[in-house]
């Protein structure tokens, strides 16, 4: 094959290359570039009380004696039980569908509260938001480094919010809230300048 031939057909692949090419773009859309976030909590309740009362009676003491000793003793006792209850939930926002699924099964199995003052207590909220984190829920490391990548259904993520303490549910739902929730991403950063307005 000659030199201006070989060039030509490197010439040609080249073009093809810088050519748009075509996406599907049902493949781009599902579950890709939703923001993501990483929280951990702890689940023995028990021990992380009694550790700040102890931390506590150590920053009232003005002297390291035997007392302060055997405090700091414990209170190493119960850091190392906090650090073996840690969960950490790898979370991730769902699209607006998964949102509309959720409200609908809601809608479907309790009746909608008619005001805001009646819908924090009520079962319809309750299985609206535990399902809105279930689905947000991608997998779970436990302080071990193990992993489950179950999928979450209400029922499942129910049995997590009842038996975690009410400030880690508390994290887990916000959490959920500004990844699947908030809305204007992309509005805010259009006005903050980062992305050019076209």
């Amino acid at each position: 094959m000659s030199e201006e031939k070989l060039t030509e057909e490197t010439l040609e692949m080249v073009k093809d290359a810088q050519k748009q090419s075509t996406f599907n773009l049902a493949e781009v859309i599902k579950g890709r570039g939703y923001p993501t976030k990483d929280v951990t909590v702890y689940t023995d309740a028990e021990a992380a009380f009694e550790l700040i009362e102890i931390e506590d009676q150590m920053n009232e003491m003005t002297e390291a004696g035997e007392e302060y000793k055997k405090l700091e003793s414990r209170a190493n006792e119960l850091a190392t039980r906090v650090q073996k209850s840690k969960l950490t939930f790898h979370m991730r926002g769902i699209g607006q569908g998964e949102v509309e699924r959720i409200t609908e099964k809601a809608d479907q199995l309790y009746k909608k509260p008619k005001s805001d003052d009646e819908e924090y207590g009520s079962d319809w909220f309750k299985f609206y938001v535990t399902s809105l984190v279930a689905s947000n829920v991608v997998r779970v490391t436990d302080a071990d480094g193990n992993v489950d990548e179950s999928h979450y259904e209400y029922e499942d993520m129910l049995t997590v919010r009842n038996n975690l303490p009410g400030d880690s549910w508390g994290l887990l739902v916000s959490t959920m809230q500004k990844l699947t929730l908030a809305t204007g991403y992309f509005k805010g950063l259009t006005d903050a300048g980062f992305l050019p307005k076209s």
